[in-house]
Parts: structure tokens; C-alpha cells; sequence
């Protein structure tokens, strides 16, 4: 089981920069010039491989350093025999250090650098305009040549992340669409989170021959991976009290298949015992669907004495599936203020508990909580507009974690993972997710895990994110993406939980 380290675009220069010093002061004694060949030539193979009939590319560069590796493109393809445009969206003035080296370096050549305003004439287009110093919209110039680059019906390569994104929050305003990015020595955190992988395309990495041992000093964040030595292996002696009693609490008048899912998730996933606390309407359906699951009515005449029981005899409760936000939801959320347990909220449960008074109840019960938003719930329980969430995803995460003293997540593309050990980005997933019910499948799966592992809840809860998105990957694998639903990944649940550990 092996995470990929991911690191801030800070971390990043400074372990290009360590590379570059000289042996004596820990480096490695490699020339700038040096890195920026190593890299290009990693980028032609790549264009080439994928590409392999173009005889003519267009290269874009700006000023910074993966400029400098644009101009080294260049000259390898022109070595080649190709035929290249280079345009420089910079210039020559602009340019300094081994950027300015490497374009004095391709006019030795014979290369022409063309000016910012001359069209792109190939169909296979190189990108080297912005790196990870990027902050904000692109400004003039370069803004107008992304748009005209994503304009194309060509194939492009982004060098080290597209221009205009964001190499620390996977943000965007405005952003080269590449078919492939290369990145080098180390992985940055942008490319796997927010916009990162809908603009990276196919995302490729090589170290350039700078070792691993070179990055460890310095903080970065984990990309994780599902593996099924994450959730311990059933004693021999297992009975059902012992692996957990997770009760459910939702499932309004109309919403019930919500708090089914979850119940049905729960089970596969290797709760012993579920409970459905929801509306009667519901209960011909729990039956059909779960006949496993346990039922009671969470407002019924007899409902104080029958939920207090659920509550008392409850390992998870998971508050949200099909809540609803009526009165119905609120004499719910009134009945768990007793609830001194793990409490997994998701969905209406969000809402709810952005609501002053019904957070009180929420939060105030001095027992681990778990939330599992998306960014629109998620800001508005921080008060802010969606944008904003989306703009520094793994802040708005830290934030919550720490408003509402909870471990919880933000869903999206490389779902960012908060707990008391720090953030995680999840390596799983796939736009086929983007449908109903999946929210309460992954509620029903970590409440479920977490009740299996009382005493190791956060890792429970990371892999249950791993998990059910893991799944959702085998799922879409075998009925492709548009087909996916809620209900179809569950069996994948069960099935990766039934895969070979290590001894």
C-alpha cells in the first residue's frame, strides 16, 4: 500500500533548487540547463508517443522556468527534423536565468521566436506559458492565448501543469485544456484536486533522475489509495454485536430510497446490525430492498421509547439520507440531543446543522463527528459562496475540521480527506459519481466502517472514502460511466472488501 506524495508549488522549487546545489551542500551538482533537456526530452517522447505522424508543432512559451523547458522542446524536435513554430508570449527582455539560457540557446539554432500575436499554425501544440508561480487569472497576453490554444481541435501537451491552474488548490478562472501534462521531480497538489484533473488530462511524471530521498524534508500531502489491509480482517470468533449496530436516521415521506441505500450499504460493507430510524411510508420498501435491516418508526406514539433503544443500543448513528427539511427532519435532529456516540451527517443532515439552533444540538454532544459535504454544503456551513470553496479546497476542508471540531470531507474531483492527522487526497473517482444516492451510499459505508473500528474512527472514515470511490472506478470499468448508479457500486463495495491481503 503506497501513497503518492503530493507537495505545494513552494516545496517544489525548493526541491529543484536543492537538486541544482552542489554535491558538497547535499545536492546533486545538476545544471539547471541540465533539468530543463531531461524534462523535454521526457515531453517530445511523450508528444511523440502520442502523436507519433506530426511533423509539425507548435510551441508556446512565457517566462518562467517550464518556459525554459519549451525552448529545450524545440531544439530537440528541430534536431529531429520536425518542423516548429515557437512563439514566445514573453519577451526576450522578460526573460532571465535558465529561461533566458535556454531561448538564447534555440535562436543559436536558427529557431525564429515569433511575438505573442501570431497565430498557432500546428495542430499539436506544445504548452510552456505559466508554471507554478501562477496566481489568479492569467493576465493580458497570456489570457488571450489560452483561449486560442483551447480554441484548437489539436492535440496538446501541458509542460510541468496547464497554464492558468493553480499548482497548490487545483483552481482555475482560466486554463489551458491539455490531452496530457507532464509534471517532473516532484508531484504537484493541484494537478489531483479541484479543476486539476479534468484539465491535466492523461497526467504523466518522471523524476528526471533526482531521487526521492531529496523531497522527504519537506511537508506534502498524501494521495491514497483504497487497499483492503485498511479495514482489519474478521476474528474467527466474530458475532454481530461486535461488528457494529449503525443506525440511520432519515428517510422522509418521498426520500426513503436514500435511507435505504445507506442501510443496504451499511450491511454489504460488515455492520452486524442495522437499524432504519424513518418514516412508516417507508417500511415495505426497507423490507423489500434490506430485510435485514431492523426498523423503527422515529416519530411514532411510541417513538421516545423506541428511538431512545435504537440510540442506546446504536455503535454509528448516520443523520441525513433522505432527512428532508421540514418539521419532520427538525423533531428528528431534537431526538438525538441525547445521542453521546459517533455521529456521521450528511446530506439534509448539512443543512440542518448550518442552522444555528439545530447545530447546537449537533455539535454540542462532546462525541466524534463526521461530515461529508460537497462544496455547495460546505459553504454553507462556512458562510461563504461556493466559489469561494472551490478556490482552496483543502482550506475549506481545515476550516470545518476545525469550526465544528469535526472529521469530515470535501467531495469533488480528488475528494480531499480532513482528519486529526492532517489531509489526504483521494486517488479514486470518476464523473460517473455525479449522480443521486451516491452521497448516501458512502454515508451508510463509513458509518459502517467506523462502527466496526470504534477505536481507530479516522481511519475508518478515510477508508471508507477510498473504498466507496474505488468501487465506483470498478463499477464504471465494467458499465461505463453514464450508467452508474448508487445502487450498482454497493456489490463493488463488497467485492473489494473481499480481495486478497497482504500477510
Amino acid at each position: 500500500m503506497t501513497d503518492l506524495p503530493l507537495y505545494t508549488a513552494e516545496a517544489c522549487r525548493a526541491i529543484d533548487a536543492k537538486a541544482m546545489q552542489p554535491l558538497t551542500d547535499g545536492g546533486l551538482g545538476v545544471s539547471g540547463q541540465e533539468l530543463m533537456q531531461r524534462a523535454a526530452q521526457f515531453a517530445l517522447d511523450t508528444l511523440l508517443s502520442r502523436c507519433p505522424n506530426t511533423a509539425f508543432i507548435s510551441i508556446l512559451c512565457g517566462k518562467g522556468n517550464n518556459a525554459g523547458d519549451g525552448y529545450w522542446v524545440a531544439m530537440l524536435a528541430k534536431q529531429l527534423g520536425l518542423d516548429v513554430q515557437l512563439i514566445g508570449v514573453a519577451t526576450k527582455h522578460q526573460l532571465s536565468g535558465d529561461a533566458l539560457l535556454a531561448c538564447e540557446r534555440a535562436e543559436a539554432t536558427g529557431l525564429v521566436v515569433e511575438g505573442p500575436d501570431s497565430p498557432i499554425r500546428g495542430s499539436v501544440v506544445v504548452d510552456a506559458l505559466l508554471g507554478t508561480g501562477m496566481r489568479g487569472a492569467p493576465r493580458p497576453g497570456y489570457a488571450e492565448t489560452i483561449e486560442a490554444i483551447n480554441a484548437l481541435e489539436g492535440y496538446v501537451l501541458s509542460i510541468d501543469l496547464p497554464s492558468g491552474l493553480n499548482a497548490d488548490t487545483g483552481s482555475a478562472t482560466l486554463a489551458v485544456k491539455a490531452d496530457v501534462t507532464v509534471s517532473f521531480i516532484a508531484r504537484k497538489i493541484g494537478l489531483y484536486t479541484g479543476r486539476g484533473p479534468a484539465l491535466c488530462g492523461e497526467r504523466l511524471f518522471t523524476n528526471l533522475g533526482v531521487p526521492d530521498t531529496l523531497a522527504k524534508p519537506y511537508p506534502n500531502l498524501p494521495l491514497r489509495r483504497w487497499h483492503p489491509d485498511l479495514v482489519p480482517r474478521l476474528p474467527v470468533d466474530a458475532y454481530k454485536q461486535q461488528r457494529g449496530h449503525v443506525l440511520i436516521a432519515g428517510g422522509c415521506k418521498g426520500m426513503g430510497g436514500a435511507a435505504i441505500l445507506a442501510a443496504e450499504t451499511a450491511l454489504r460493507s460488515g455492520a452486524g446490525l442495522v437499524t432504519v430510524a424513518t418514516d412508516p411510508a417507508n417500511l415495505s420498501g426497507l423490507l423489500a430492498r434490506v430485510p435485514e435491516a431492523m426498523w423503527v418508526d422515529a416519530l411514532g406514539a411510541d417513538a421516545e421509547q423506541t428511538l431512545s433503544s435504537a440510540l442506546a443500543a446504536a455503535s454509528v448513528v448516520v443523520l441525513g439520507p433522505g432527512l428532508g427539511r421540514g418539521a419532520w427532519a427538525q423533531q428528528v435532529i431534537g431526538a438525538l440531543a441525547s445521542y453521546d456516540g459517533p455521529l456521521v451527517i450528511d446530506a439534509d443532515g448539512l443543512y440542518w446543522l448550518a442552522d444555528t439552533a439545530q447545530a447546537r444540538t449537533l455539535k454540542n454532544r462532546g462525541a466524534p463527528l463526521f461530515l461529508t459535504p460537497h462544496a455547495g454544503e460546505a459553504a454553507r456551513l462556512l458562510e461563504c459562496s461556493t466559489g469561494e470553496i472551490l478556490s482552496n479546497p483543502r482550506q475549506a476542508v481545515i476550516d470545518m475540521t476545525e469550526r465544528f471540531n469535526a472529521t469530515c470531507l470535501l467531495k469533488g474531483p480528488g475528494t480531499i480527506i480532513g482528519t486529526r492527522m492532517g489531509q489526504a487526497i483521494c486517488a479514486h473517482g470518476n464523473p460517473g459519481m455525479a449522480s443521486a444516492g451516491m452521497g448516501d451510499v458512502l454515508a451508510g459505508l463509513v458509518g459502517s466502517l467506523i462502527a466496526q473500528q470504534p477505536s481507530s474512527s479516522d481511519m475508518a472514515f478515510t477508508a471508507g472514502v477510498l473504498l466507496h470511490s474505488a468501487a465506483a472506478d470498478q463499477a464504471a470499468e465494467k458499465i461505463g460511466m453514464r450508467g452508474l448508479t448508487a445502487s450498482t457500486i454497493i456489490a463493488h463495495i463488497a467485492a473489494l472488501l473481499r480481495e486478497e491481503r497482504s500477510v
